[in-house]
């Protein structure tokens, strides 16, 4: 969902309107009119940052305008409400306070949201742009333009910086000089000299435009760098690189103080689940996907208070690709009932507390008394192709190039079943022993890390919390 556009695909059909909101006849909010009549109309996504839109003679709040749009995409996709989960990919220069106002209507569809930013997105369904060692994406609105780089990280791509020019507009690109310096600009202050393979671009119309774009980012990135629009059927599609491991920066020196770290979106498998998508086709998307009935949003703009994300501290994997036979698991004893986190369920250990990390891919489970321990449990979805001996293998050879991971395990049995394992030594003195799970078509890595030689005092609560977990299909 941009200020101009919803692109949406549900199971059984597709819905493609401006997200506009105007007075009906009996004043309710009538959603889908033309952005440009002779009538008062305005786009909700557009006055995300203010109270409320002056639709005379009602004022009605923002939340209430977006909570309009939302329901319009349900009906008209006829998916029925409440979904299960809404996945809201926004634009990557979205801070808090925006993303609190989209939270707040879509959470009267659903009681589960989160959020991916618009430039993970783009990389994440570009297989080539995954695995390149850095990508920039722009993403155009009606008169703004992010620039994002994006990196691999170890648990797929991860925002590296972000750029925000608030008077660029796409449609001056090829016709205004000073927009083409304008992007140049940008371009140069995002990059700072560091080298870029593929340039993504979101919101682009027409194929001017596009060589326009081309045009500044070879002269700033060099003639080597392929710029690739992005469609909003490109942002929709279900796309599951084979996961491979990146070498990760190391943990802060103050790394018991904040959790793990990781900004990778956790995507669903379309046969696991129905799916329905809304995407803006200028600035912003909206992916709602179902399952049972769940939802995914996507939105664009900008906002005040947005900051680039900070780079993942785990590893991840996928083993086999079928999932192999349980091998006598321990029994669970009685207790609290079992979280649910995404697709997977789990027991949080006595004594432990349980915390969601921002983006919704990722828990962090630590003891309630202070002890330097820590469980982290990430998840994501996997290719169908993804084999157990091509993943180990290319993590063998990257490990080459990484000397903090190492101690690549295969049939590792943990938590009753066999997985892929191997250790991570970040800087600070910490070790995580990561195991990876496949089932389902989701890929679960479970990391143990402790201090010094606390691996025994760990040792026995992550066999058993690995033993808990269990991927819903």
């Amino acid at each position: 969902m941009t200020d101009t556009r919803v692109w949406a695909v549900g199971p059984a059909t597709h819905w493609e309107v401006p997200p506009s909101v105007v007075l009906g006849s009996n004043g309710n909010l009538v959603v889908g009119e033309s952005l440009t009549p002779p009538t008062q109309v305005s786009s909700a996504v557009q006055f995300v940052p203010a109270e409320r839109i002056a639709l005379l003679p009602r004022v009605p709040t923002v939340v209430e305008s977006m909570a309009a749009v939302v329901d319009a995409v349900f009906e008209n996709l006829g998916v029925a409400s409440p979904a299960e989960r809404v996945t809201v990919v926004c634009p990557t220069e979205w801070g808090g306070r925006r993303r609190s106002v989209v939270d707040a209507a879509v959470r009267r569809f659903t009681a589960e949201v989160t959020f991916e930013e618009m430039a993970i997105r783009s990389v994440t369904t570009d297989l080539s742009a995954a695995r390149a060692s850095r990508s920039v994406v722009l993403e155009f609105g009606a008169i703004t333009t992010t620039a994002s780089t994006v990196t691999p990280g170890l648990h797929g791509p991860q925002l590296e910086s972000c750029e925000f020019e608030p008077d660029l507009a796409v449609t001056d690109l090829g016709v205004d000089p000073r927009a083409a310096l304008a992007l140049s600009s940008l371009l140069g202050t995002l990059l700072d000299g560091r080298q870029v393979d593929i340039v993504r671009v979101v919101g682009v119309s027409t194929p001017a435009q596009l060589e326009a774009i081309r045009s500044s980012v070879q002269e700033v990135c060099g003639p080597a760098a392929e710029v690739r629009p992005v469609t909003g059927a490109d942002l929709v599609r279900s796309a599951q690189p084979q996961p491979q491991y990146r070498p990760a920066p190391a943990f802060p020196a103050n790394e018991w103080l904040q959790p793990l770290r990781e900004r990778a979106a956790a995507q669903q498998d379309p046969k696991q689940r129905r799916t329905m998508y809304i995407l803006g086709a200028v600035a912003t998307v909206v992916v709602i996907a179902a399952a049972v009935i769940g939802a995914v949003v996507a939105l664009g703009g900008s906002d005040d208070d947005a900051t680039a994300a900070p780079p993942p501290t785990g590893t991840v994997t996928a083993p086999a690709p079928s999932t192999p036979p349980r091998i006598a698991a321990p029994t669970t004893p009685p207790g609290p009932t079992p979280e649910v986190f995404g697709r997977i369920r789990f027991q949080t250990p006595d004594g432990w507390k349980a915390t969601p990390a921002t983006g919704g891919s990722r828990v962090d489970l630590a003891p309630l008394d202070g002890t330097k321990l820590r469980i982290t449990v990430i998840q994501g979805s996997v290719a169908p192709n993804a084999g157990y001996e091509q993943i180990a293998a290319d993590l063998a050879d990257q490990m080459k190039q990484k000397p903090t991971i190492s101690d690549l395990r295969r049939d590792v049995v943990f938590g009753g079943r066999s997985m892929l394992a191997y250790t991570e030594r970040p800087e600070g003195g910490s070790t995580v022993r990561w195991h990876i799970l496949v089932e389902h078509g989701i890929q679960v890595s479970i990391g143990c890390q402790y201090a010094g030689n606390g691996w025994d005092a760990l040792a026995t609560t992550c066999d058993k919390f690995a033993a808990s977990v269990d991927v819903m299909p």
